[in-house]
């Protein structure tokens, strides 16, 4: 049985980042017609629609305690999405997937206390150095909006946790990316009159894909797999995004930007692993959330209210 959940899980996993690395890709089409931010936006609108729609959040049962956490976790969420992006039309996707995946990093990083973990961190800054060097032709423009993009991830990794203890928090997920949407509006209203059928589709595609699909899957994973298997599974993201860029969007790297992807993620992984099995102390506050699924620190109990709402 246990077995059989790891090989599900590992399988539920890559389609959550196939299917988060793939909405980056559909997002990036759009950019020449919207622009980063209103795709943004847009996206997050998309994406508040159809939660909410999912998951009918009940307005009334939300205490004004949770509402200052679901507001700062949409507004983080926001700011997260904005930088994002921008790195994403400056970066390769597998490049500023990583960059972002180096936010909720530093947070293990920081709460690391043996020396073993701590010597991940100078392997993850080697790693930056190498893909913002000289030979490896990055925008260093791209690469401020990723370390952005990080920062901010990390920021809301914390707040996710907040929100995911808290009751039906995948509808309280809904209610954040809806404050999210609702950040970035004056952004996307000023794109709607630029939309064509094409460029709406691709969004409604990239919501679906980056918040629908990926946020279920991580949540039914999160519920079968341990800490430890969940953070080596979220390693796959910046790899994926490579692929997807490489094969889809025309995208190649060179050799001091993959070493510096492989370093940041290896340290990444490797941290996670030492503390998720430290002898004394197995609490999973250190798994990575996946890039882009703010809704991994709520899965365990989003799966439950999944499966009673199905």
């Amino acid at each position: 049985m246990r077995v059989r959940n790891q090989l599900e899980s590992s399988s539920t996993m890559l389609v959550s980042a196939l299917s988060t690395q793939t909405s980056s890709a559909l997002s990036l089409q759009t950019f020449s017609r919207a622009g980063p931010v209103p795709a943004s936006g847009l996206r997050m609108a998309g994406a508040a629609v159809m939660m909410c729609a999912l998951t009918r959040p009940n307005l009334r049962r939300v205490t004004t305690r949770e509402w200052s956490a679901i507001v700062a976790f949409g507004v983080v969420m926001a700011a997260m999405n904005l930088c994002l992006y921008q790195a994403i039309d400056r970066l390769p996707l597998g490049v500023a997937v990583t960059l972002d995946f180096l936010g909720p990093c530093g947070l293990a990083f920081v709460m690391a206390k043996r020396w073993r973990e701590r010597c991940c961190a100078p392997i993850a800054l080697l790693g930056v150095v190498l893909i913002a060097g000289q030979g490896s032709g990055i925008n260093l423009v791209g690469i401020a909006f990723g370390l952005g993009a990080g920062l901010c991830f990390a920021g809301y990794a914390l707040l996710a946790e907040r929100v995911g203890r808290q009751s039906q928090p995948l509808s309280r997920l809904a209610l954040a990316v809806t404050i999210a949407a609702a950040t970035t509006a004056p952004w996307s209203l000023r794109a709607i009159g630029h939309l064509t059928l094409r460029t709406t589709l691709l969004l409604l595609a990239a919501a679906f894909f980056g918040v629908v699909v990926s946020y279920t899957c991580d949540a039914i994973a999160a519920a079968r797999a341990s800490a430890t298997m969940i953070a080596l599974l979220f390693g796959l993201d910046p790899a994926i995004g490579a692929a997807v860029g490489a094969i889809f969007l025309h995208q190649h790297l060179d050799a001091a930007a993959i070493v510096g992807m492989v370093l940041v993620v290896g340290a990444g992984v490797a941290v996670n692993w030492m503390m998720a099995n430290r002898p004394h102390d197995r609490e999973p506050d250190a798994v990575l959330p996946a890039p882009e699924s703010p809704a991994y620190a709520a899965t365990v109990g989003a799966a439950g209210e999944l499966v009673g709402e199905r």
